[in-house]
């Protein structure tokens, strides 16, 4: 059956309705990795399924402990929130039952109110030396929230505010420490969030009373829910979306989860009544906490069996006021597959059905769970929308979703993924399609050297035939090679969990090189960092892959010294 048959029958069986039900229902549950809320909301998922699912779709609930994950994937502890308030003399008062997100995820208890002069950290929050006037005062900062925590709590502060430069002024973001059981129970100050729009008062000088009533615990165990047709030991493609953050968080990701729950109860049910055939390997829909559910999902629940990933990921809002395209990201050079040529040819035909022109095909991006199978040689791509403006706060609420985009995005999941598991499509093809658009892209911001870069290396790495020389200087003599490293950097946090100063100076480092500093450096970096490639070579595809204007290899070459120095990874 053709791709354009298989989106016919998909769009005919799924419903907007359905999956919006799903979500509203989701964003009612506080999500928090390490709370009963994310169990609870796991569970809903399950039960769904279950009612609304044909035959030929089984359903399962795993739970795993924190002692379960990667030692590169750290888990954060168990931890309950009962309430929390934020005060500024003389004027606002903030409270949870207004922002869900007031209180830092994983914060501890503040044992009462405390109280501080405020003192702003948002230049050079990587500098310990900015901090050194935090005694007795609340540190307020919009850096990393692990690393400003670190930083404040050894400085002497009674507690840490957290805000973020992005969001919508009275926006409250959602920002998470992420404190191992350990740490959080040696850990006495309180961290909250607050919007942006109080900096001023604070500027001014006035005090910040703060106090957090939370429970720092043995984790509840971390929910995976599984969904499969066909062979229950069998392997193939899965659908994945992490179903993790606090209430609302309707788009980011109760938007994914709620699409691929409703592309599982499609698919099963044109199985069954014979619309579809069964698919010749196993399909999977699976449900997780965001990195720390795809790390043991990937690595021990389903080892072996997953051959390609699809990631679902903040799908819900429409393009436009401030918000993003929807983008298809595409594979890491590092693991390349069908994934991705079968998610671009299916939001390519469901857009077209129903009228939506606000799609776009970008190079590899980081930030979600693809990362971990990338990370673990998966080809793996995702459907985003990006950037969202209430993206991490309390504004991420129900009404921003679109049922349009539900169901877009619902039907690209269940086309894209039973393509994969039948009759996955030409990724030569897509990745002539992918070039080409990389290309025109720097021609168009008159980055030549990056545009003949991806028309040779990038293109050999692809498998794609060479249409230019590289530039002259590339690939930059740097021969030192990566002999060996973990397979993702998750974060700072994983840095500073092994040299707080080493994190430090790769903050800084980042900070300097720009938004997409993460992607390019610490995630697709260090995945192209292998033992027949030189860094002068990594530094190469990157450019190709982002522009030279995105790369230094000097800046390259720095951090991977510098984790050599830590014994993170080790250099050849």
């Amino acid at each position: 059956m053709s791709t354009e048959a298989v989106v016919r029958a998909v769009l005919s069986a799924v419903s907007d309705h359905r999956a919006m039900r799903v979500l509203a229902s989701l964003t009612s549950y506080n999500r928090v990795q390490g709370t009963i809320g994310l169990v609870d909301a796991a569970k809903h998922v399950q039960e769904v399924l279950l009612q609304e699912a044909g035959d030929s779709l089984e359903v399962e609930l795993i739970k795993f402990g924190g002692t379960n994950v990667p030692d590169w994937m750290s888990a954060p502890t168990g931890w309950a929130i009962h309430e929390a308030s934020v005060k500024v003399e003389g004027g606002t008062e903030l409270t949870l039952e207004a922002h869900p997100t007031l209180a830092a995820a994983h914060t501890p208890p503040s044992g009462g109110e405390v109280s501080g002069e405020p003192l702003i950290v948002d230049r050079e929050w990587w500098r310990p030396e900015s901090y050194a006037n935090a005694k007795g005062k609340v540190v307020v900062s919009p850096g990393n929230p692990y690393i400003v925590y670190r930083l404040a709590s050894e400085a002497g502060a009674v507690a840490v505010a957290l805000y973020s430069e992005s969001a919508p002024p009275d926006a409250v973001p959602y920002k998470g420490l992420f404190l191992s059981r350990n740490e959080a129970a040696n850990s006495t100050i309180p961290a909250v969030s607050i919007p942006r729009s109080l900096l001023g008062p604070l500027r001014e000088g006035r005090r910040l009373t703060v106090r957090v009533d939370s429970d720092v615990r043995r984790d509840p165990g971390f929910p995976i829910v599984v969904a499969w047709i066909g062979d229950r030991d069998g392997k193939g493609p899965a659908a994945v979306a992490h179903i993790c953050h606090p209430t609302p968080g309707a788009n980011d990701n109760g938007s994914g989860s709620a699409a691929i729950a409703e592309a599982a109860i499609a698919l099963s049910k044109l199985i069954d009544r014979g619309a579809l055939a069964q698919p010749s390997s196993t399909i999977r829909f699976i449900w997780i906490p965001e990195y720390t559910g795809s790390s043991v999902a990937f690595t021990k629940t389903f080892k072996g069996l997953i051959t390609q990933v699809l990631n679902f990921d903040m799908v819900g809002v429409e393009p436009g006021n401030g918000n993003g395209p929807l983008r298809v990201v595409a594979s890491s050079l590092s693991a390349m597959g069908e994934a991705d040529a079968a998610l671009a040819e299916a939001t390519d035909l469901v857009s077209e059905a129903l009228g939506f022109e606000g799609h776009r095909l970008v190079a590899y991006d980081g930030g979600s769970d693809h990362d971990v199978a990338t990370a673990l040689g998966m080809p793996s791509a995702m459907l985003n929308g990006w950037p969202d403006v209430n993206y991490h706060t309390d504004l991420d609420d129900l009404d921003r979703v679109s049922r349009r985009m539900l169901r877009l995005s619902a039907s690209v999941a269940a086309a894209s993924v039973y393509a994969l598991a039948s009759s996955p499509p030409d990724p030569k093809a897509f990745r002539s399609q992918l070039l080409n658009t990389i290309v025109s892209r720097h021609l168009l911001s008159g980055d030549e050297v990056a545009a003949r870069l991806a028309r040779s290396l990038m293109a050999r790495a692809m498998g794609l035939q060479e249409s230019s020389g590289a530039p002259e200087g590339w690939p930059p003599k740097v021969d030192v090679t990566v002999k060996s490293r973990p397979p993702m950097i998750e974060s700072l946090r994983a840095i500073a969990r092994r040299s707080l100063d080493a994190a430090l100076r790769v903050a800084g480092m980042m900070a300097a090189a720009g938004q997409q500093a993460y992607t390019v450096y610490l995630l697709e970096g260090v995945f192209l960092a292998t033992p027949d490639r030189t860094l002068g070579e990594v530094a190469s595809l990157l450019a190709a892959e982002y522009g030279t204007a995105a790369v230094s290899v000097e800046r390259l070459t720095e951090l991977f010294n510098l984790l050599a120095d830590i014994k993170m990874v080790e250099l050849g």
